[in-house]
């Protein structure tokens, strides 16, 4: 039996720059099922906080909703129901590190990938979590940014 070896989503070199997804990922996932109707849909994104609703039937994501779909349907009289709205939405998992995040956000031109343990849905990755964990290694290294509006001095 030969060793397995784990693929890095980033060159040796600059591993501890990738952090895990765990680390960056919200574990909480708010989702719904493709019957779901519209107003249900916005108002669960509104009341929970969040701009990206997973559809779900049984444990399988069949895709992705953005509020600014369910903003367009409303307005332009789209489908009663989630489920048409929903868009592919990739799938990283658990044991993969920030950038393969970043890679399947790219390359399925999505603004969140589902983190999975095996097929178990266990969190989210959002541009704005990739955002944030961005700035947070940012300021880490040079600590140098003060909030909000900050400016380098001239």
């Amino acid at each position: 039996m030969s060793p397995q070896h784990q693929q890095l989503a980033a060159p040796p070199e600059v591993v501890d720059d990738d952090p895990p997804i765990t680390s960056v990922m919200t574990p909480r996932i708010v989702a719904t099922t493709p019957d779901c109707p519209l107003d249900t849909g916005l108002n669960l994104m509104v009341s929970r906080n969040v701009r990206h609703l997973p559809v779900v039937e049984g444990s399988r994501c069949l895709g992705v909703v953005l509020e600014t779909d369910i903003v367009r349907a409303v307005a332009i009289g789209g489908p009663p129901l989630l489920g048409p709205l929903a868009r592919p939405m990739p799938t990283v998992p658990a044991g993969g590190r920030r950038s393969l995040a970043a890679r399947a956000l790219l390359d399925g031109d999505v603004e969140a990938v589902l983190v999975t343990d095996g097929d178990r849905p266990v969190g989210i990755v959002t541009t704005t979590d990739l955002v944030r964990s961005l700035a947070s290694a940012a300021a880490d290294a040079d600590g140098e940014y003060n909030g909000p509006g900050a400016m380098s001095p001239a």
